[in-house]
């Protein structure tokens, strides 16, 4: 188990972003903007990044000078959802993308329940010492900043077929232009992507070098290639290399695309589930390091 005082931060955290939730939705199936629950959602969602970022700096001053980035599941988590919420105050200012909130804020709140539960039950970090120091920050940074991107992604496929079912069954019409137009939303799911593309492509190829250079990072045995969570990772790649080409022909395009936005987001989090859950998955993880201040656990 991770430090006490860092789950119960994140439980917090969780409420909140949880409660902002409820505002967004709110607002999405009401007839009015809601001035003041906009404001107020965005004060959560202000209060929830600041406290990620004040539990990332803790997480450094409790681990010690040794402690570096990403050295366990959760400050991936956490980071991921410090930078989504950052995103989704960005977003909330942008008039041609309205209603992202409603679809992001839920998904911040499902990342935050997943880091309580990794800082509280699945608490383990991982091997950064390994032959391959450098290759493996470059593929911890290219799958979680790729995660980030793809649930951009993911919420605009969200948004895109919420709006596209108004349009279609001609439901409160008049407030459809409180939302984003589908074509500014198929627009930021190709660019985030691509984005997502390139970043994932990256922390596999960073994976691949690791795992193929030997050391203590080769854990999964001769039939690696084809273990759960590489066969996730790789589909999951090649899900958002047929999102970021839709504007290339109409086969995938509109709400082809959204739905594979969002599967490929569940791909990815089904790739971490897998990693926590097999043991035999868990390539790069080692024993739980004790922080500092603490006697070994």
């Amino acid at each position: 188990m991770d430090n006490p005082l860092i789950t119960a931060a994140l439980v917090v955290l969780t409420l909140l972003s949880l409660a902002a939730s409820g505002l967004a939705l709110r607002r999405l199936f009401a007839r009015s903007s809601g001035r003041i629950a906009t404001r107020a959602e965005q004060l959560l969602i202000t209060a929830c990044s600041l406290g990620l970022l004040a539990v990332f700096l803790y997480r450094k001053i409790q681990m010690g000078p040794g402690w570096q980035p990403l050295e366990a599941h959760v400050d991936g988590l956490v980071l991921i959802g410090l930078l989504f919420g950052v995103v989704i105050l960005f977003l909330q200012q942008r008039p041609r993308l309205g209603g992202l909130d409603a679809f992001g804020l839920p998904l911040l709140t499902v990342i935050l329940a997943w880091s309580v539960c990794a800082s509280a039950w699945t608490y383990r970090a991982f091997d950064l010492n390994t032959l391959h120091p450098v290759w493996m920050a470059v593929h911890l940074a290219g799958v979680y900043m790729g995660t980030l991107s793809s649930a951009v992604a993911a919420i605009a496929g969200g948004t895109f077929l919420y709006v596209q079912h108004r349009l279609r069954s001609k439901q409160n019409i008049a407030d459809t232009g409180r939302l984003a137009n589908l074509e500014s939303l198929e627009s930021l799911i190709i660019r985030t992507a691509t984005i997502g593309f390139a970043l994932l492509t990256l922390g596999l190829l960073a994976g691949l070098v690791i795992q193929t250079g030997g050391g203590a990072a080769s854990r999964l045995g001769p039939g690696w290639w084809h273990s759960p969570k590489v066969l996730l990772a790789v589909l999951a790649w090649a899900v958002y290399a047929v999102v970021m080409n839709v504007r290339f022909g109409s086969a995938f395009r509109g709400a082809r695309a959204a739905w594979l936005s969002i599967f490929g987001l569940v791909l990815l989090l089904a790739t971490y589930g897998v990693v926590t859950a097999l043991p035999n998955a868990r390539d790069d993880a080692r024993p739980t390091r004790a922080p500092s201040s603490e006697t070994p656990r």
